[in-house]
């Protein structure tokens, strides 16, 4: 065991030891998932990759001890990562957007044995919740969501997660000081700062979120200040006849002015089928690709949340249980100004309680990278037909 890791986790076994002298009930559980990723090579008069196998462990340990009126919550993920080529080790569907909105953080590369083999690592929680007669106030790292929307979120500028990321279990920890307070049977005020790097303005935030339900209907309202830009947006989930509904709007304001909209069906076509819709348009992306580089250097892509190039997708997906122990779902999203899409293929099987085998594959369609001979420069053809198909597996053991 490396000096860091050792380091942390004598310094987890000592709190836990303090904190349960005095808990009333301490619970330690995890997960250990292996993938193996194959994924095609690529060539283009640029440049031509091989293809690539790649292999990751995510190991992830989570103490929750319990006091009379506090909770204390900590998780720790390892991920031991093996690929038959170089490359960059934080570049992988295997793992979730790189952490942001940290006040400081543990260095996310453990180890480094080449270009091939590395260990990254994530203190994905590390809080203590209050909870008080009128409400619940949370300090440190925690999971914060926002939207009211299935797939694509407009009003979530908290790391979301990319649509072809595969380990989307537990939603990335942020530094933040929240308050939660019930407001009537079914409603909730949440309000909070959230803190990036040395707590500068211009990568922390402050939300307000309130939520209540309305005839059936969940309605939610959102303010957030962030990196000099201002959040107003509004959800609504609810049912029409037999289908559900939802809806959610944001309108950014600052130094880079862009508004988002989600609107969506789902319908239950029997207990064992079960298929959604949704169309996302954003004025944050654009309709050239010639611009899909530049975009990436903007606010909206850096601090706020977005990661879809483009203005106008429609993204389905229909999941089907085969049987108790089976599982299996297709996804995709298409890029209607740019004609490409993402389509991933998954399956799953309940080997034994808490062991899980996952089967899956991802299918990429457009125009791929090309040259400027002028420039000398690459250009996104499209939005996913640079990408490389792949397949992949893994195991999951939950104890």
């Amino acid at each position: 065991m490396s000096k860091p890791l050792a380091a942390l986790v004598t310094m987890l076994w000592l709190l836990a030891a303090t904190m349960h002298a005095r808990a009333s009930e301490l619970n330690l559980q995890g997960y250990i998932k292996s993938y193996l990723v194959a994924q095609e090579g690529q060539s283009n008069s640029l440049f031509t990759l091989p293809s690539l196998t790649r292999s990751q462990n995510n190991i992830r340990l989570m103490l929750d001890i319990f006091n009379s009126n506090t909770i204390w919550q900590i998780h720790y993920e390892v991920s031991p990562l093996l690929s038959s080529r170089a490359g960059n080790p934080f570049s992988t569907n295997t793992q979730p957007t790189a952490p942001g909105y940290r006040l400081t953080d543990l260095d996310p590369l453990l180890k480094a044995s080449g270009n091939k083999r590395s260990v990254l690592q994530n203190l994905d929680r590390f809080n203590v919740q209050f909870q008080f007669a009128d409400g619940d106030l949370t300090v440190g790292r925690q999971a914060i969501t926002f939207g009211s929307a299935r797939m694509i979120n407009p009003t979530d500028v908290f790391l979301p997660f990319n649509l072809g990321t595969l380990n989307t279990e537990y939603r990335i920890g942020v530094d933040s000081i929240r308050y939660q307070k019930a407001w009537g049977a079914l409603g909730e005020l949440d309000a909070g700062l959230v803190f990036g790097d040395n707590a500068q303005s211009r990568n922390s935030a402050a939300f307000i979120q309130i939520k209540q339900n309305f005839r059936g209907n969940d309605l939610k309202f959102s303010l957030i200040q962030f990196a000099d830009q201002t959040l107003v947006g509004g959800g609504l989930e609810g049912a029409l006849g037999n289908f559900g509904v939802w809806l959610e709007i944001a309108s950014v304001s600052g130094p880079d002015d862009y508004t988002r909209g989600s609107v969506g069906v789902d319908y239950a076509f029997t207990a064992n089928t079960f298929a959604m819709a949704e169309y996302h348009v954003s004025s944050a992306g654009t309709t050239e690709t010639e611009q899909y580089l530049n975009h990436f250097e903007s606010l909206a892509f850096k601090t706020g949340g977005v990661f879809l190039l483009g203005r106008h997708y429609i993204i389905a997906s229909l999941s089907q249980t085969l049987s108790p122990l089976w599982q299996a779902s297709v996804q995709t999203i298409q890029n209607l100004d740019d004609h490409s899409s993402f389509t991933s293929l998954s399956a799953n099987y309940n080997v034994a309680e808490d062991i899980y085998l996952d089967f899956g594959i991802y299918l990429f369609q457009g125009k791929g990278i090309e040259v400027n001979d002028t420039l000398g420069q690459f250009l996104l053809g499209s939005e996913y037909g640079a990408n490389a198909n792949a397949i992949y597996t893994s195991i999951r053991l939950y104890f």
